[in-house]
């Protein structure tokens, strides 16, 4: 149950180096909702369980509801089908057999967002969907960060109450539910003595719905994510005019009036994708941005110049664009 940093460092690196002069799918536009998108993968070797589609379905729409009370009704949409049931030419034991990285806890992971990747474009840093990747692979490894969550058929065995030693369906809509706050961005605790029954903790143990909750730090990150949605439709961020640019080839960095955190977007100039940012802190030289859900940090130059991005909260930076301020709208 931890975010898998250097797998999710590595693939946001490479998604972020990419999108440097180039355009995005349709999908990317910041116009349409964004959604939680759920996907079952179903091995060559195996047919699809409808008792685990029905499952998954009923699942992230209790979590949906149980993200819901806990924000006061501010909640994450869902892509339509609910659950795409999506066939594999890879045979079961592949997704927790093959190598796959250094260590072999993350081998589950690497191969089973890889094979979503080829199959259904997921991707670390999705600037319009979460993706929760289900494999029917024989694994116990589930995982998330960075936008992307990855479940075993440990955990499928689970929501059906068929799991060998953990009955309890509510246990594994739980641990679904972890995974999920680890793709929105949230943390495990600071204090886990003080938060062991948060959700983002040991709440997804017998604690689930009811006596699981988000801690206040995890409340604050949700309620700007642009991934949250009012009862009315409308998005938790609303962002102000924007009062500066610093723009590159291809698109800007652009802070909006706003209070604190300092909001930030980064929209590309066809109009295709944009990010959401929030400002750490600023010194004479330097403003510093963040995006907690795809574990992104930039540095940038406060009279322009080149800046810089991390993937590891600023303990090594990369050279990115070179950066032009400019005045807002």
């Amino acid at each position: 149950m931890r975010v898998i940093l250097q797998s999710v460092a590595a693939s946001l690196l490479i998604c972020l180096v990419a999108s440097v002069g180039s355009t995005f799918a349709a999908d990317d536009r910041p116009t349409e909702p964004k959604r939680v998108r759920m996907i079952y993968l179903v091995s060559r070797d195996r047919e699809e369980k409808p008792e685990y589609t029905a499952a998954i379905e009923h699942a992230i729409r209790d979590l949906q509801k149980w993200y819901a009370k806990q924000l006061g009704g501010p909640t994450f949409r869902l892509h339509e089908p609910v659950v795409e049931v999506v066939k594999s030419n890879r045979n079961a034991d592949w997704f927790y057999g093959n190598p796959n990285g250094a260590n072999k806890d993350n081998w589950g992971f690497n191969n089973t967002l890889g094979e979503a990747r080829e199959l259904v474009s997921a991707r670390h840093g999705d600037p319009q969907f979460v993706w929760i990747v289900y494999s029917d692979g024989p694994g116990n490894k589930g995982r998330g960060g960075g936008g992307v969550a990855v479940l075993p058929e440990d955990d499928l065995l689970g929501l059906v109450g068929r799991h060998p030693t953990q009955k309890d369906k509510l246990r594994w809509i739980a641990g679904l539910g972890h995974e999920l706050g680890h793709a929105l961005g949230l943390p495990h605790p600071k204090d886990t003595k003080k938060h062991a029954n948060a959700l983002m903790w040991t709440g997804i143990y017998g604690r689930y719905p009811d006596r699981a909750y988000l801690t206040p730090d995890d409340k604050k990150i949700l309620m700007r994510s642009p991934f949250f949605y009012q009862e009315n439709g409308d998005p938790v961020v609303k962002k102000g005019p924007v009062v500066a640019q610093y723009g590159y080839n291809g698109g800007a960095f652009e802070q909006h009036e706003s209070d604190e955190p300092v909001q930030w977007t980064e929209r590309k100039s066809d109009g295709t994708a944009s990010y959401s940012f929030e400002e750490t802190r600023r010194t004479t030289d330097e403003i510093y941005l963040k995006d907690a859900r795809r574990g992104i940090s930039i540095k940038l130059p406060v009279n322009g110049g080149r800046c810089f991005f991390s993937t590891n909260d600023g303990n090594t930076w990369v050279p990115l664009y070179d950066v032009t301020k400019r005045p807002g709208d």
